[in-house]
């Protein structure tokens, strides 16, 4: 087993250096996020003022990031992660060019060090994986999706006791979704200065400010996650976060969602049932063969061409290349397929998007929903809790519309979790059951009263 992930992480790691060869030689195909990269990694080698550490809290490690491009000191870092039992964890990476996001850089932290991991240079980064996958290891870190793909895609096996000090910042009440920057400025009162986030990760040396800037991404979550660990001890919101981390642990958050896919291809577009089975299967092989290139699934067939297509489906190659925006190449590599696809697409079962209910037209109970969103919003506030971490407008309009006809959505996410304690309580003010009141003490606060 150690031996086989050994060899794909050598193989991931030739890779990125043969895909960094092909887009240096293509060298002209820059996207507009490329451009931006560029720009900002002339920025982080330019001479420029680094913010000082901050001082004087136990939990944020104040000296120089350890540089570790040596098996040796790979090995001792991730004994040493192992006893503490607890460690920041997060990556720099370039994403924009493949399918699959390259790992460039690598910072971990405890409150007694930060070090920065050269992953170009260490041959296998099982041991320090296996750590992010051991149930008795905490692992923190802050907006954890992208930065946990790869330890997944690594290991076979996903992560287990995340902490993500993002989504617990929006049950205690914080903005959602809070930066890191803005979390360590509120809670600490520290500004940690420039940002980098889209610098040339893969380029080496890095600058001295690209290395304080990565560093400072581990340095105080330690800190910031003790302050949310009190903070949801005081609501009462622990096992809410427990719930809400559990997603970072099921295979499911890491596999191809077709739904959530065709979701964002159509946006707010509702397709009929034909144009809809259409869209669903030009989504499936785009997947496939973008994972076959390793490119990002807009460079083989952009959203706009599948909507395209879903509307009209073309019967020849020649008509597919000839497609506005469409990719030649891709085309002519996989027209047959794509043909096919559009043809066998009445085989499957189409996908139900949100259809707005007819009510929601008319221009009172048009006033009605934004009244109702409105104070839902300013419940959640009042409760310490951010309304964007609960639900977005269309799920909370087709519930409360259910809601007020006396029914119910069975599979409405707002009925799932802690989502469905607070749901229940707003409720019952829709009942009739109980009131909702509001009061101003520095800071907005709300309750639901029984009559």
């Amino acid at each position: 087993m150690a031996s086989s992930l050994v060899l794909r992480f050598a193989k991931e790691n030739k890779r990125f250096h043969q895909h960094s060869g092909r887009m240096a030689q293509m060298g002209k195909k820059t996207s507009h996020r490329s451009k931006h990269r560029a720009r900002s990694h002339s920025e982080s080698h330019a001479q420029g003022t680094i913010t000082p550490v901050l001082e004087g809290n136990p939990l944020v490690p104040t000296g120089e990031a350890r540089w570790i491009n040596t098996e040796k000191y790979f090995l001792e870092l991730c004994s040493e992660l192992q006893k503490k039992g607890i460690f920041a964890f997060d990556t720099e990476f370039i994403g924009e060019e493949s399918y699959y996001p390259y790992t460039c850089l690598i910072q971990v932290a405890t409150t007694d060090m930060v070090a920065l991991i050269d992953p170009f240079a260490i041959t296998d980064l099982t041991p320090l994986y296996s750590l992010i996958t051991d149930p008795e290891i905490i692992v923190i870190l802050h907006s954890a999706s992208q930065d946990l793909d790869q330890v997944e895609k690594l290991m076979g096996t996903p992560p287990q006791a995340i902490f993500d000090t993002q989504l617990a910042a929006g049950l205690v009440g914080y903005p959602w979704p809070l930066s890191l920057t803005k979390s360590i400025e509120t809670i600490l009162q520290h500004d940690v200065g420039g940002h980098f986030t889209f610098s040339q990760w893969d380029a080496r040396p890095l600058s001295n400010r690209q290395k304080v800037y990565a560093a400072d991404d581990v340095r105080y979550l330690l800190a910031v996650h003790d302050f949310f660990i009190t903070k949801l001890e005081e609501l009462d919101r622990t096992d809410w976060a427990s719930n809400e981390f559990l997603k970072f642990s099921s295979k499911e958050n890491y596999t191809f969602n077709l739904f959530n896919t065709v979701k964002r291809i159509c946006k707010n577009k509702t397709p009929h049932k034909k144009e809809m089975q259409r869209i669903q299967a030009l989504a499936k092989l785009r997947e496939e063969i973008a994972i076959e290139r390793n490119l990002p699934t807009r460079a083989i067939i952009p959203p706009e061409c599948i909507l395209a297509l879903g509307k009209k489906p073309l019967e020849t190659v020649a008509q597919l290349s000839g497609l506005r925006g469409f990719p030649k190449n891709i085309a002519n590599k996989y027209g047959n397929q794509i043909i096919t696809a559009l043809a066998n697409a009445e085989q499957l079962e189409p996908i139900q998007l949100r259809k707005s209910d007819p009510i929601e037209k008319d221009a009172i109970v048009r006033q009605e929903l934004d009244g109702v969103w409105s104070l839902f919003n300013a419940w959640c506030v009042g409760n310490k809790l951010s309304p964007g971490l609960v639900t977005s407008r269309p799920i909370f309009t087709e519930w409360y519309l259910s809601v007020r006809k006396g029914g119910i959505i069975q599979d409405s996410p707002l009925l799932q979790g802690w989502r469905a304690d607070v749901a229940r309580q707003f409720s019952e003010m829709i009942a009739g059951n109980s009131s909702l009141s509001f009061s101003y003490n520095e800071t907005l606060e709300s309750r639901s009263d029984k009559p």
